[in-house]
């Protein structure tokens, strides 16, 4: 629960602080429902250090660590939907939906996970239509 809890915090944080940098900055995500646990430590450690490294502005090296996080375990949605969300900051709109709908495919039960994938899809056709 400490880590979910963490992992939830560090990633809104995140989005608040890189709304400042965008011209037009994604809506902030909210989880309807608390997301789920991250069961492999492994994968919990590559989303922890990726969300350090888009608080420190690094988000190409956000993004390596969590292609590296979904070689190890290709069946996190969350670790996808961070990737997601990383690449909608990176204004790489399509690739951003798509990594969406792959962690929507393996987000199972759990609502957080798809909401929050919703909302980065939304933002990514939006954001695709004003380029």
């Amino acid at each position: 629960m400490k880590i979910t809890l963490k992992l939830l915090s560090l990633f809104l944080f995140s989005i608040l602080l890189f709304q400042g940098c965008a011209t037009s900055p994604p809506p902030p995500i909210h989880y309807p429902s608390p997301p789920p646990k991250q069961t492999d430590t492994v994968s919990a450690n590559f989303s922890r250090q990726a969300t350090t490294q888009v608080r420190q502005g690094r988000l190409d090296i956000a993004a390596a660590t969590l292609e590296r996080g979904l070689r190890i375990a290709p069946k996190d949605a969350m670790l996808w939907s961070q990737l997601a969300e990383v690449k909608l900051q990176q204004n790489q709109y399509q690739q951003a939906r798509s990594l969406a709908e792959k962690s929507n495919s393996l987000a199972g039960g759990y609502p957080g996970i798809m909401e929050k994938n919703k909302q980065i899809i939304k933002e990514a056709l939006i954001q695709a239509g004003t380029d």
